[in-house]
């Protein structure tokens, strides 16, 4: 944990900043076992490191999106996300929407396209 990270508490609004999302299909992926996906917004400046994490990346390299993360919010294992049951995937994606941040909200976008994709640029 950063130490900015250390140091900020969001206000409680009522509003949710964090989802566990229960999967239909759970899975073993990489040793360990998977109930759910927890889904968190992101704050300005996790949104920066995405933007120029992906910027560095090399064509075709795989990434991990950060608002998809493991149920204590640590982060999950590079395709995790692409190995889930398809029913699970669109169930998240659908969850994703509402803590997308708005510049990821174009029209017709999916959670996991083009930008805010597990793998596969």
């Amino acid at each position: 944990m950063s130490d900015v990270a250390a140091r900020i508490a969001f206000v409680d609004t009522g509003r949710e900043r964090f989802r566990r999302v229960p999967l239909e299909w759970p899975i073993n992926f990489a040793g360990a076992n998977y109930s759910a996906i927890g889904l968190k917004r992101l704050t300005a400046g996790e949104v920066a490191s995405f933007q120029q994490m992906i910027k560095a990346l090399p064509d075709g390299a795989s990434f991990s999106w950060p608002i998809y993360v493991r149920e204590d919010g640590s982060e999950l294992p590079a395709g995790l996300i692409d190995a889930l049951d398809a029913d699970d995937r669109e169930t998240l994606d659908k969850a994703a929407m509402e803590f997308l941040p708005r510049r990821f909200l174009g029209a017709g976008t999916r959670a996991a396209d083009p930008a805010p994709r597990d793998s596969v640029r």
